[in-house]
């Protein structure tokens, strides 16, 4: 596509210290990928944003962090916005999508959890009763399932807001996202432990980016394509299939982390009931990486031999 000193394109970005971080960084490769290219962000509070103290699940879910920056694209105000792909809902948006459409998926960070307790340790680690901070209930549930004895309290705010808050003592650990650590050159080996998944299984897409324009943008669209990494886009197909299929909300603790290896694509999940508490139900699926919502049907079938819609969807 033509590049030349006048080619602009607007990025819409939520104003947090993590999504600055991760829209500097895709503009930042979209300029060297293309010389002359020039990228402006647009800053914008989104609801998710201005709801900073209690769960987002109380109002909404997470779509909150995307809604004003599809609206935006929508209205022409930006050619692209960066979401966090894991915050971007998989049934039920609160904008029509029919407009837009995911351009990019760049290359995955690390998509595991991460323990912050002022010294790295394991899950099994923590004193009985330790008072633990996520506003997740798929994190909740699973810690649970593993520590019926932890205390699970809620924790919001940025980065660096739950950070402090770990700090000051108000939580003896706080469990939060290692891509977003990393993003944000926060990670600390010091007092910091990743969660392997066998523990604790991510959120669908988590550590992936999504990079949004408008469908019918041709121009954008070739621009961004440059930055797709196929095996990531792949991969979180797979895990949000999944979601589709269990006609998850923002209610629904639903863990689900791909992984492709010679061709083939593993999709481990698991499952809680609404109130993000155990049991946990687990599932692993098997399928040609050109098939990625194979496996989520086959998971699917899985967790629903062992009563999924039940504990999901139930009375």
């Amino acid at each position: 596509m033509p590049i030349n000193n006048q080619t602009i394109l607007r990025l819409g970005t939520r104003g947090s210290l993590l999504a600055r971080t991760q829209s500097a960084l895709v503009a930042a490769a979209l300029e060297r990928a293309h010389p002359g290219l020039r990228v402006e962000l647009v800053t914008f509070k989104t609801s998710g944003d201005q709801i900073a103290e209690r769960p987002l699940h109380e109002f909404g879910g997470k779509g909150l962090f995307t809604k004003e920056l599809e609206l935006a694209l929508i209205d022409g105000q930006i050619d692209f916005a960066v979401h966090s792909y894991k915050d971007m809902p998989t049934t039920m948006p609160l904008v029509d999508q029919s407009g837009l459409i995911v351009a990019a998926v760049p290359t995955r960070e690390d998509p595991r959890d991460v323990l912050v307790a002022g010294r790295p340790l394991l899950i099994a680690d923590l004193p009985q009763g330790a008072r633990v901070g996520t506003g997740s209930l798929r994190r909740q549930s699973q810690l649970l399932a593993h520590r019926p004895d932890l205390h699970i309290e809620p924790v919001r705010g940025n980065i660096d807001t739950r950070l402090r808050k770990q700090r000051e003592g108000r939580f003896d650990a706080v469990v939060m996202a290692m891509a977003g650590i990393r993003r944000a050159g926060l990670f600390d080996p010091g007092t910091m432990l990743p969660i392997e998944a066998e523990v604790l299984i991510p959120a669908p897409a988590q550590g992936a980016l999504a990079l949004q324009c408008r469908r019918d943008d041709q121009r954008t669209r070739g621009l961004l394509e440059v930055l797709d990494d196929r095996a990531t886009a792949v991969c979180a197909t797979a895990e949000r299939a999944l979601v589709a299929a269990l006609n998850g909300d923002c209610l629904s603790p639903i863990a689900a982390l791909a992984t492709i290896a010679s061709g083939r694509i593993t999709l481990r999940a698991a499952v809680a009931g609404r109130g993000g508490k155990p049991p946990v139900l687990r599932a692993t699926a098997q399928s040609d990486a050109s098939a990625p919502e194979a496996a989520a049907r086959e998971a699917y079938a899985t967790l629903a031999r062992q009563g999924v819609e039940a504990l999901l969807h139930g009375p």
